[in-house]
């Protein structure tokens, strides 16, 4: 009977210990700690997440695997992680995306040329590439070779655009075109380059097809003035 008692005793003990762990009045996390760079994340969005619409629970109950996920499936989040503190404290340390571009208009390039959604919180102007999907990667070394051909001589690539049948296309600033076809285009962009200072009137340009062998050709804008006076006449 008398060991009878002791488990009987021992049995309640362990459900009030269970009860007292598990109940949110006893230990609840009220603090939460946001480490590392958040230019884009809004520590909003992080307590929303880390809530989930409910009070924070208990620190034993508290789910961190949950959390993570829900922090992990932010827009601008690249990585979190999430510990515990005793007694009341999430630390949640998180990285965010490295946006090197803009893609397909409403959509963004990481450094590493991975495609991701999340709101236009960019401060900054971007340049705009876009392609098939599976060619991202590609299009932005691509860029970023002809980025460094053309700017030290004083050219701004604003437009990247690789066509569904792998020709280049680039906007230069100022609006100017760049049809580069599906190879050589290093080549024919320097080509571009010795060229250009030969073609006036420069602010005329609509664009420059260079998907020749040897040579180019060139578009001009339409002057609405000139055309406009005509007319008059």
């Amino acid at each position: 009977m008398f060991f009878l008692l002791v488990l009987w005793g021992l049995y309640r003990c362990a459900l009030n210990v269970s009860g007292w762990l598990t109940d949110a009045n006893q230990l609840p996390m009220s603090e939460l700690l946001l480490q590392g760079q958040h230019e884009y994340v809004k520590p909003e969005e992080v307590r929303q997440a880390v809530l989930d619409g409910s009070e924070l629970r208990n620190f034993f109950d508290l789910d961190v695997d949950a959390v993570q996920a829900r922090l992990d499936a932010l827009p601008w989040v690249a990585q979190v992680s999430v510990r515990k503190k005793w007694p009341n404290k999430i630390k949640v340390f998180l990285t965010e995306q490295t946006v090197a571009t803009r893609w397909s208009n409403n959509r963004f390039l990481s450094k590493t040329g991975e495609i991701f959604s999340a709101p236009d919180r960019v401060k900054f102007p971007l340049v705009s590439l876009s392609g098939p999907d599976d060619q991202a990667k590609r299009v932005l070394e691509s860029y970023r070779q002809f980025d460094a051909l053309l700017a030290p001589k004083g050219f701004r690539v604003v437009k990247v655009n690789l066509t569904a049948r792998h020709a280049w296309e680039l906007t230069l600033e100022g609006g100017v075109q760049l049809f580069l076809g599906r190879s050589d285009e290093m080549a024919r962009l320097q080509r571009f380059i010795d060229v250009f200072p030969e073609i006036q009137p420069r602010e005329l340009i609509a664009y420059v097809d260079l998907r020749y062998d040897t040579g180019l050709a060139v578009g001009w804008k339409r002057n609405e003035e000139k055309v406009h006076d005509q007319s008059r006449r």
